[in-house]
């Protein structure tokens, strides 16, 4: 119970999460991307859809392996060790095989599985849909392209701006600046300074890989001593004026060389942003919206009162981590509301339709339950915008889509393994007969354990969650930490589990600069050199243990049973080959 019926997610999706948010970075997203691109070359392609391991006919790749593996290590926050693969390959093929001995006990007619899959292909589906469509809007990149790129991101651009939420506002400014106006004057005059401040609307050097992908698109494509046209970007209106251009002493053919896969990664990136950013806006500018204010009203009441205030008390974590609507609460949700309350009307290929509480109750496991609380408008129209892209979808039958029904068939699998263990682990716990605990085990036992963590990190405080994505960015393009304010580097040692950055650093991947959000301090950059996790064992009642290895008893009773009648290949050579190639030594 409580558990979010929520996909573990390939590349595509987690790229899908960072496009369609428009204020939320996911960690994920970027780093299983950087792996695609990493991998870009034929024979490491060729490699990633390469079978690595058969259970009983279900197939699993490289690609698979890998991107479910990144995402195991961000989650746990253990390190990539050899034995952590192994462990990991093996939880795999358990999760297969309890998947297909559920099917046997007829818990494919279960309704949290059927749900499940219900929620996968929608979400799967729109997925696709969409990662088509944005194909089709980018052209492929050239050298000449990215040769550009590379030459933008070695200089700095010194920029001032006129910004607004209001486009409106931009028109008269916009007006004076046409007229010969010089733009600080203009700029005194839009922001109403009591006195005549020389730096009106100064931003200072920005990077073309460090801000908004509009802003830097338009400042990066501006003469010096020039302005723009009033620009759309996620955070408002702007016009921008460029002051001054750093250009680079000099660009080296070696280090473009060098540098080449690595800007070719963060253009791609830009352009579908920018191109999906466009679609999604003029898609939902298409539709003629119109919210029913009254019924949007009485649905924010019912959600306040979902759990009380305690959204307040749960901690945030990693890359802002959203609370999550969990199956309890959207049954709550669901005998609170009826479900053909209508939320929103909107027009669609020329008819009227309404958006109900039913079809937004659809795709709330994709959503926030925080900004349902907090901001339920923004929360209704991310519902709106996956049940329109679910229909474009459904007209290209992308139910039939080969990748589709991959993704289905992967969650069926999790879903089916958790199922069985469930059963298992109720029909363990019923049983009262006694049962002696072997000290293997004993030792083993976690379910009242406690961590030990020695690591060494460094943080970087920022006032918002944009300038924590400036000072990633800028990181990641090679500036050094140490030249940004309030630095805090904490060499090697333990770090007490009531540090308020204790989360951010057991969840971060090692070596990789991430954004975190914590309640007190608030947004940070945060870089785990090194780490290293130790279960520590406390005191327990007998009963608990002896609860708790009936169920481990139970469960891997059943999967030895299982693997003795299985048809298992593993192919060791290749399981060696992607370990070197990952290995950090290499």
């Amino acid at each position: 119970m409580g558990q979010r019926l929520n996909p573990k997610k390939s590349v595509s999706e987690c790229l899908i999460d960072r496009l369609l948010s428009f204020s939320t970075l996911f960690v994920l997203a970027i780093i299983l991307v950087t792996i695609t691109n990493c991998t870009s070359q034929t024979d490491e392609v060729h490699r990633d859809f390469k079978v690595l391991f058969k259970v009983n006919g279900v197939e699993r790749t490289v690609y698979d392996f890998e991107s479910a593996y990144v995402e195991h290590l961000i989650s746990t926050g253990k390190n990539d060790t050899r034995d952590e693969r192994n462990g990991f390959l093996n939880k795999q093929i358990d999760e297969i095989l309890l998947a297909q001995s559920a099917v046997d006990k007829g818990l494919i007619n279960h309704q949290t599985y059927k749900s499940a899959i219900q929620y996968q292909q929608r979400k799967s589906m729109i997925d696709f849909y969409f990662v088509d469509q944005m194909e089709e809007e980018i052209e492929p990149l050239t050298d000449d392209d990215i040769r550009l790129a590379f030459a933008k991101r070695q200089r700095k651009v010194f920029i001032r701006q006129l910004y607004s939420k209001n486009p409106e506002d931009l028109n008269k400014a916009y007006e004076d600046l046409q007229q010969g106006k010089q733009f600080v004057d203009v700029a005194n005059r839009f922001y109403q300074t009591s006195v005549f401040d020389s730096l009106a609307g100064y931003l200072g050097p920005i990077s073309y890989f460090g801000v908004d992908d509009v802003i830097a698109e338009a400042a990066y494509s501006t003469n010096q001593g020039e302005y723009t046209e009033p620009i759309r970007s996620r955070l408002g209106y702007h016009i921008l004026y460029v002051e001054y251009i750093e250009f680079p002493a000099l660009l080296a053919e070696d280090e473009y060389q060098y540098r080449k896969q690595g800007v070719e990664s963060q253009l791609r990136l830009r352009r579908q942003r920018l191109v999906s950013n466009d679609y999604v806006f003029e898609l939902m500018s298409s539709l003629s919206v119109q919210t029913n204010q009254v019924n949007v009203l009485e649905l924010r009441d019912v959600i306040s009162n979902l759990d009380g205030d305690a959204i307040l008390s749960v901690p945030q974590s990693i890359e802002n981590e959203e609370t999550i609507w969990t199956d309890d609460r959207i049954r709550q949700l669901e005998m609170a509301v009826r479900g053909e309350t209508v939320l929103a009307t909107y027009e669609f290929e020329g008819n009227n339709k309404s958006f109900t509480v039913s079809d937004y109750l659809n795709w709330l496991p994709y959503l926030s339950f925080q900004e349902s609380k907090i901001r339920l408008g923004a929360s209704i129209g991310r519902g709106l915008r996956n049940h329109v892209l679910h229909q474009l979808a459904s007209n290209f039958e992308y139910n039939s889509d080969a990748r589709v029904q991959n993704k289905v068939e992967k969650r069926g699998i999790e879903v089916l393994s958790d199922l069985n263990q469930y059963e298992l682990t109720m029909n363990a716990i019923l049983d009262t007969s006694q049962i002696e605990v072997p000290e293997s085990f004993r030792s083993k036992f976690i379910s009242d354990r406690d961590l030990l963590m020695k690591a060494e990190y460094w943080m970087i405080p920022a006032s918002n969650l944009e300038e924590a994505n400036e000072i990633k960015d800028s990181i990641l393009n090679g500036e050094d930490p140490s030249t940004f304010e309030g630095l805090f580097q904490q060499n090697y040692g333990v770090l007490d589990k009531n540090e308020s950055e204790y989360e951010l650093v057991r969840k971060s991947l090692l070596n990789t600069p991430l954004i975190g959000f914590m309640e007190q301090e608030g947004w940070v950059v945060i870089q785990v050199i090194e780490r290293n996790i130790e279960e520590i064992t406390s005191s327990t009642k007998i009963s608990d243990l002896e609860r708790s290895y009936k169920v481990y008893h139970a469960i891997q009773s059943e999967i030895d049973s299982l693997k003795k009648v299985a048809d298992i290949y593993i192919d060791e050579d290749l399981f060696d080959e992607i370990y070197n190639v990952w290995s950090p030594t290499n």
